[in-house]
């Protein structure tokens, strides 16, 4: 019995054990599964760790890049001419595969660039921008996954920059921002050459105007003294001649029309040159007494006829030698006085020229009708005189004053009135030039006379028939009987089988003018010297002349005595 109960006891014990074990094995079995899950999971978390360590690290990198080449591109772009190469390989170099799928850039011909048209990367799909794409905003298409951004310059569209994009949340963000950047700096740089394209339009426009005003003034120059050339020189050679009295005073009333006609013709291409801004100052070295004394001597008859008081008084304080422009220095002078004498009938005419503050005071005073205060506004503005009615005594264009006023403004200085009507009027002019040292040492002529003008031989190339016969007649009061021919070519031809001691040489001519001859002459080794016989008093017309190889200028209308000096200094 008690062996039975001890039995029953065991297996109840063994029962007990193996189910204990059952469990344990199970309970094992469990844990073991958990622990499994967990690896499972810590692998997986690995993994997408791994999978976005990755991924930072490609987006690190692009950004890097694209941060290299948003400093690059906007190098190249400062420093380059935008071209199709630079925007093909900045599309190229944009596109990474993975992002950043295509691009396009989009130029259009109005954008006045040097080309036009698409440049592509990544998949060639069709681009069409949306319609309300017109401004500078830049626009998502979710859609279609591309970001938009209109080239816009000053309200007018020139193109698009697209990107298609696979990206999202912040990194879309970022690469639309990155876009975006591109987009600006193409605008911007778009923009620049626009600018510069318009401004260098603008240049050549500019410059083609101003090329076209020089030639019309040099051929309306030539074309009105010309003909007045013909006109003086016939009337100069008229007054050479046995006349009665009823002859010289048509003669004197020709003289004075052609002298009138020259003044007006001077102040109209002065005034047009100087409006063009064509007429520049020549500063040299000039005796300011020289010019007071050539003032008393050109206006002492003048005034003497109007049986005027005429005094030129030069101060001891103004310096002997004068750095400036003598001749238009001269131009505003004579002008003055000239309206001085014309506007005075009775009494006198002072001039005074002084040195105050380092500035050259030039004040002619004249005892004339003077001017009413509300009248005075309009002296110096171009084509407008105080009386402009059909009554009016005094012929003149109006445009003296208005050339002293810019003449002596182009030389830093000012021009003032003081006039009381029915008393007479005060015109001062202040010029600040610079004081010249050393006396003016005359310079010696190129060459000295060596024979009588008689036995000269000199060829005339000139076209107009009334010009060669004025010139001819004024060579044959000097003993010369010249050569003539009509143009270049003849000109050169003659020169093959004759020789001559100068050459009067015109400078617009049929077939081939005076400049291009001239050229042709001293390329051959033509040593003999070449005196240019033109109409042209501009600066560039003068460089033409000496730069074609011409020694020296004569400028028409000229004077028999101009001709003769000439002559003696250039003659062989």
């Amino acid at each position: 019995m008690d062996d039975k109960r001890q039995i029953e006891l065991l297996l109840k014990k063994l029962d007990r054990e193996r189910a204990a074990r059952k469990a344990a094995e199970k309970l094992l079995e469990n844990k073991s599964l958990d622990l499994y899950n967990a690896n499972q999971l810590l692998l997986q978390s690995a993994e997408k760790h791994k999978a976005q360590a990755e991924l930072d690290s490609e987006r690190l990198a692009y950004q890097t890049k694209i941060e290299t080449m948003l400093l690059s591109y906007a190098q190249s772009f400062l420093s380059q001419t935008l071209t199709p190469q630079l925007l093909n390989q900045l599309a190229n170099e944009l596109v990474d595969n993975h992002s950043v799928r295509a691009i396009c850039i989009h130029i259009n011909h109005r954008s006045t660039l040097d080309f036009d048209g698409d440049f592509f990367s990544g998949r060639r799909q069709q681009w069409t921008p949306p319609k309300h794409l017109t401004d500078n905003s830049n626009y998502w298409d979710k859609k279609e996954a591309t970001y938009w951004v209109a080239l816009n310059i000053r309200d007018d569209n020139v193109g698009f920059f697209a990107a298609r994009i696979k990206a999202s949340g912040s990194w879309l963000t970022t690469i639309q921002k990155h876009v975006a950047l591109f987009g600006e700096m193409l605008r911007t740089t778009i923009g620049r050459h626009i600018t510069l394209a318009l401004a260098i339009q603008a240049r050549e426009r500019a410059e083609a105007s101003e090329q076209a005003t020089r030639d019309f003034l040099a051929m309306i120059n030539h074309e009105l003294r010309t003909p007045l050339n013909g006109l003086l020189g016939t009337a100069e050679l008229l007054g050479e001649s046995t006349l009665d009295i009823e002859q010289r005073k048509l003669l004197t009333t020709l003289n004075h029309s052609g002298e009138l006609l020259r003044a007006i013709i001077n102040d109209l291409l002065d005034y047009s040159k100087i409006n063009a801004g064509m007429l520049e100052l020549i500063n040299n070295p000039f005796n300011s007494n020289s010019i007071a004394e050539k003032l008393q001597a050109v206006f002492m008859h003048r005034a003497s006829e109007k049986q005027l008081d005429f005094k030129v008084t030069i101060s001891d304080k103004v310096p002997s030698y004068l750095i400036g422009d003598e001749d238009r220095i001269k131009q505003i002078f004579v002008n003055l006085i000239g309206n001085a004498i014309k506007f005075t009938q009775d009494g006198c005419v002072n001039t005074y020229i002084d040195w105050q503050d380092e500035q050259l005071v030039f004040s002619v005073t004249d005892t004339g009708c003077g001017i009413a205060i509300e009248q005075q506004f309009k002296l110096f503005k171009p084509f407008s005189q105080v009386d402009i009615s059909s009554k009016r005594s005094h012929e003149g264009t109006g445009l003296g004053l208005a050339i002293c006023r810019q003449l002596t403004l182009q030389m830093n200085g000012k021009i003032t009135l003081d006039s009381d009507l029915g008393i007479g009027s005060t015109f001062t002019v202040m010029l600040p030039l610079a004081i010249h040292d050393q006396p003016i040492v005359q310079e010696a002529t190129s060459q000295s006379i060596s024979k009588p003008l008689d036995k000269l031989s000199i060829l005339v190339v000139e076209d107009l028939k009334t010009n060669q016969m004025i010139i001819k007649l004024m060579l044959n009061k000097m003993g010369i009987e010249p050569a003539i021919v009509d143009n270049g070519q003849i000109a050169l031809d003659t020169l093959e089988h004759c020789e001559f001691d100068l050459i009067l040489m015109d400078c617009r001519m049929p077939i081939m003018d005076g400049y291009s001859a001239t050229k042709i002459l001293r390329e051959q080794g033509y040593i003999r010297p070449i005196v240019a016989l033109t109409a042209g008093t501009t600066t560039a017309e003068r460089e033409d002349c000496l730069n074609a190889g011409m020694n020296d200028i004569l400028c028409k209308p000229y004077q028999s005595s101009e001709l003769r000096s000439m002559i003696e200094k250039w003659g062989l």
